[in-house]
């Protein structure tokens, strides 16, 4: 078996081939044999090849989308049917190709740097995948970008571990919810809920009490304040090595506050 990146590629190459004589037939059905066996082809090359090789992408690489569209062509192949009908299918499938190409590269980045995964971060993006699968994105984009030794600003991964952490808590604890919920307060200068009341919430909402949830909201501003002062810190040339040390070890931090976070919030 090939790898996943060099299945998809071949999947997708056949697939291409297939949708640009779909969209070519000027027949109202698809009749001749060979495109319909071109259809069977296809759809057999997904379920029998790349399907097995796809199975770690997660929730968020759409694959019960390409397992329907790859079986309604398998059954349209069977018979005389409706060149619209392809057309649909086909459609539907492109769309999705350029999400699994790239959940394909992250993937394969994150197994290159598995060194630098802790159990701790396996675990975080394991539980993110099946509720939050953006957030177990920007978490694994983290990973790789603190990884890579050639990065001249680390304020990127610092944003993505932000936005892990702000879906996650979006997800859990809605706006509406947290504004409608007894005792609710907005802070000063604020139109929403901050992601410091939103874990409130959540704590609250699992019975624990007010001084259980103290360190993780004191955390979570924590989180909030170090990523502002990073991305409005400004230096010199003489300066860029040892400031992109300093940020690189800050994001380190970060992450380890994000997770302490998320394993208090996902009760990992």
């Amino acid at each position: 078996m090939t790898g996943p990146a060099a299945e998809w590629q071949s999947l997708c190459d056949v697939f291409s081939r297939f949708s640009r004589h779909i969209d070519q037939a000027r027949t109202v059905n698809i009749n001749t044999n060979a495109l319909r066996t071109e259809a069977r082809d296809v759809a057999q090359q997904y379920f029998r090849q790349t399907r097995p090789v796809l199975q770690d992408l997660g929730p968020d690489a759409r694959l019960d989308v390409l397992d329907a569209g790859f079986q309604s062509i398998l059954e349209l192949s069977n018979r005389s049917n409706a060149a619209a009908s392809y057309k649909k299918q086909t459609k539907l499938i492109r769309k999705l190709l350029p999400t699994v190409t790239s959940r394909i590269e992250i993937n394969q980045s994150v197994a290159k740097i598995g060194v630098n995964t802790t159990k701790e971060d396996e675990s975080v993006i394991r539980t993110l995948e099946g509720l939050v699968p953006s957030a177990a994105l920007s978490y694994k984009q983290a990973i790789i970008d603190l990884a890579d030794d050639r990065r001249i600003s680390f304020r990127g991964p610092a944003l993505e571990l932000r936005e892990a952490l702000r879906e996650t808590l979006d997800h859990l604890a809605p706006d509406d919810a947290v504004t409608s919920a007894d005792g609710y307060v907005p802070e000063k200068g604020r139109s929403g809920p901050t992601m410091k009341q939103k874990v409130r919430f959540i704590l609250k909402a699992r019975g624990q009490s007010k001084s259980s949830s103290i360190v993780p909201e004191q955390t979570t501003t924590t989180v909030d304040e170090i990523i502002g002062t990073l991305t409005r810190s400004v230096y010199d040339r003489s300066s860029v090595a040892t400031h992109v040390a300093s940020e690189r070890k800050t994001v380190i931090q970060i992450r380890r506050y994000v997770v302490a976070i998320l394993h208090d919030i996902l009760e990992l």
